[in-house]
């Protein structure tokens, strides 16, 4: 029985002991995976509140001005808007690509003199910024052998 880490020792009197081999290692524990599931996305109060208010100033820049742009943001906004409310799990995604596509729209906003909208496209990427930095992962665990 050599290699064994236990081994059952009969006494002469009849009774039984077990032996403790210090020299053999302990066998490995059996490999297990935790699997992480992301289940959705949480957003803070504030960053909530700001996203409806701005995605009130776009409804009124887009019944006060009906410009193209007030259009893509009007729909942008409404995206935004019932993601970060519901909590998806896309719903960072679309924060990241509508704070990206409202940097790329200020300064052109800029050069034509499109100063409100400018304003604007920078207070949605400020607001973007904002949700993903503070937006936090809803996960849950699983074991699996």
């Amino acid at each position: 029985m050599e290699g064994e880490r236990h081994l059952v020792v009969e006494g002469p009197d009849g009774s039984i002991a077990i032996a403790f081999n210090q020299e053999v290692p302990p066998p490995e524990p059996p490999a297990t995976r935790t699997i992480i599931h992301i289940t959705g996305v949480n957003f803070c109060e504030k960053g909530k509140a700001m996203t409806c208010i701005f995605f009130y100033i776009s409804i009124f820049m887009l019944t006060w001005f009906f410009r193209f742009i007030d259009i893509v943001n009007v729909s942008l906004m409404l995206t935004t808007f019932v993601l970060v409310v519901t909590g998806w799990s896309i719903a960072e995604y679309q924060v990241m690509v509508h704070g990206i596509l409202s940097i790329m729209a200020f300064v052109p906003l800029m050069v034509i003199d499109m100063w409100g909208a400018a304003v604007y496209q920078l207070g949605v990427a400020v607001l973007c910024m904002y949700l993903n930095y503070t937006s936090e992962y809803v996960t849950s665990f699983q074991l699996e052998p």
